[in-house]
């Protein structure tokens, strides 16, 4: 039982994390947009604030790296989580996940099937 509480702790922390980064990225990309929007209606130049802008967007892109970082970490744990016979899995808390790509091992399992 102690596994699953564990298990359910961490499971929840993953998906806190997720979000917690969607909604940085989220508020930067506003930060972006409430910047360009604002020089437009300054009427001021193209390369005024550029600097600043193109400084903003890097740091998106560090929070993009951050944010596979920790799908990554997310998907390991999983494993971990199953090697290990830690219960994890949440009622009504599980969200839409991409499909993994067949492989050619799994093709052929379906094929003898």
């Amino acid at each position: 039982m102690k596994n699953m509480q564990v298990g359910v702790r961490v499971a929840r922390q993953v998906r806190t994390a997720e979000h917690a980064i969607d909604r940085a990225m989220i508020e930067v990309c506003r930060l972006v947009q409430t910047s360009l929007e604002g020089r437009v209606e300054s009427r001021l130049a193209a390369e005024v604030g550029q600097a600043a802008i193109e400084h903003i967007i890097a740091g998106l892109g560090q929070l993009a790296t951050v944010r596979a970082s920790v799908v990554a970490g997310h998907a390991e744990l999983a494993t971990v989580a199953d090697d290990h016979g830690i219960g994890w899995r949440m009622e009504g808390m599980g969200e839409s996940k991409t499909d993994p790509k067949p492989t050619a091992r799994l093709d052929i399992v379906k094929l003898a099937a």
